[in-house]
């Protein structure tokens, strides 16, 4: 079960790494004239994405944590809609966007560390949760950010802080998984 669990936490692990990679070098490198495009077509995926999330909601088993991700994908979605309608103030909801999508990574990513990291039996294990608390700090210094009136600034330093979250989702995926000890428990050895 235990093995289960973090095959999917793996496999989570790489999908963000690869998404946070992409957007925060796209953040780096896109133009000033691109960014309100660049804005618009976030609100169209955060749209998608809470779609997505909420189709899975709907054939998922109805655990604590479904409901959630459920919760957090309706915010993204609600989210996403006042960022196409109120697209004149779109640095400020590039900054609220990402803020938000880097504090609830670095949340990710500490209860990931006390659960699974913790246990796996890795020195150092602790550095994982003082990472998560850094990028939540980062999360909310964007969302509060004092850079909205210069969007080129902004873009950079939500870029940079999109490759730290990167570089937090590896570390995740690395340290995530526990050393094999010999000593596995009675239900993951049926399960095998």
């Amino acid at each position: 079960m235990l093995f289960q669990t973090l095959d999917k936490l793996k496999r989570q692990s790489i999908l963000i790494a690869i998404l946070m990679m992409a957007l925060g070098v796209v953040m780096l490198i896109c133009p000033e004239s691109y960014v309100n495009t660049l804005v618009v077509t976030v609100g169209y995926g955060m749209i998608i994405f809470a779609i997505v999330e909420m189709l899975e909601f709907i054939v998922s088993k109805k655990a604590l944590i479904h409901y959630i991700v459920f919760t957090g994908a309706l915010f993204i979605g609600i989210l996403g809609v006042f960022i196409l309608i109120y697209n004149q103030d779109l640095m400020k909801a590039l900054g609220w966007l990402f803020g938000f999508v880097l504090v609830q990574d670095g949340m990710f990513s500490l209860v990931n560390a006390l659960l699974f990291v913790r246990r796996s039996n890795r020195k150092g294990w602790w550095i994982m949760i003082v990472l998560a608390i850094v990028l939540m700090a980062l999360g909310v210094l964007i969302f509060l950010n004092p850079w909205w009136d210069s969007p080129t600034l902004l873009a950079k330093i939500i870029g940079g802080a999109l490759l730290f979250s990167a570089f937090v989702s590896a570390l995740r995926l690395i340290w995530v998984w526990p050393f094999r000890n010999g000593k596995e428990s009675a239900e993951d050895a049926s399960e095998q």
